[in-house]
């Protein structure tokens, strides 16, 4: 059994998890229509970049929750501002 989506990448829901289900969903399937091999052999490659993927994203989340929700309201609002003009 593999996990994909969001039962996969635990991670700040600021849309990184929804994109890396659609992401995890259609490389899988690729992966599997297209190569001969086993399928568990498919899986368990696919597996390793999913992994290595999620986590480089997990990071990524995690920094971009800790600057938009920061003890500081003020410097919260003004990142958000910055990356979201209005």
């Amino acid at each position: 059994m593999t996990l994909l989506g969001d039962a996969a990448h635990l991670m700040p829901p600021l849309g990184a998890g929804a994109n890396l289900a659609m992401l995890d969903g259609a490389e899988l399937a690729e992966s599997l229509a297209a190569g001969p091999g086993e399928p568990d052999e498919i899986v368990r490659a696919f597996e390793e970049r999913m992994w290595a993927r999620a986590g480089t994203w997990a990071k990524i989340t995690e920094a971009g929750l800790e600057r938009l929700v920061s003890p500081d309201p003020a410097e919260a609002l003004a990142f958000f501002d910055e990356v979201q003009p209005s």
